[in-house]
């Protein structure tokens, strides 16, 4: 081969050379821009998005003295993904001047094999009921009134499924009974179907 051929033939190969890293560039910035939708996904909810609604409600809508907000289950972090629950998240909101009105709001993943029908007749079982007028299936189990010397506490406890969640949400006096209103009670309700849903979105 002459000196012309080889030096044609060497371009020729730096040439394709180039052209090939430039392909590999490409389709892997091509990769990486189609990779990119599926990392971000459905937004990642917090714990703190999901009780910081409810400490709203008890700070104005049914205010508990000097209401304290923990959280349980979630190794008392609010930024804690809610998507890696497995058993329960609870807020749990104390009053820090010795009011005997305290609260609870928890969020549950639905197990798989665990039907409507099964959560339905389990409910039943400890007298909960349907709550009527709200936008989403919401059981009630109303004890406000305490009632001889049996009943220790007044206590109000809904609960609600949208999956892949389901919502409950308990307020009680631990020693006497409970003076909250219905509307008060329906405000709550409506408060849980809204969190629980969002929190699934």
């Amino acid at each position: 081969m002459n000196t012309r051929h080889r030096i044609t033939h060497q371009r020729g190969s730096r040439w394709r050379l180039g052209t090939l890293i430039l392909l590999t560039v490409v389709a892997a910035a091509s990769a990486a821009c189609t990779s990119k939708p599926q990392e971000t996904g459905k937004p990642t909810h917090t714990a703190q998005e999901f009780c910081a609604p409810f400490l709203n409600f008890f700070q104005t809508e049914f205010p508990i003295k000097d209401v304290k907000l923990g959280y349980l289950g979630v190794d008392g972090k609010p930024d804690a993904p809610v998507k890696d629950v497995q058993f329960a998240l609870t807020c749990r909101f104390d009053s820090t001047s010795n009011s005997l009105v305290r609260a609870t709001a928890s969020l549950t993943p639905v197990k798989p094999g665990d039907s409507d029908t099964k959560w339905i007749d389990n409910l039943k079982e400890l007298h909960f009921v349907p709550l009527q007028g709200h936008q989403n299936e919401i059981w009630i189990q109303d004890s406000r009134t305490k009632e001889g010397p049996i009943q220790t506490k007044g206590t109000v406890e809904m609960t609600t499924r949208i999956a892949p969640w389901t919502g409950s949400i308990e307020i009680l006096n631990e020693r006497d009974s409970l003076a909250i209103t219905d509307a008060q009670i329906s405000s709550a309700a409506d408060l849980l179907i809204k969190t629980t849903e969002a929190m699934g979105h």
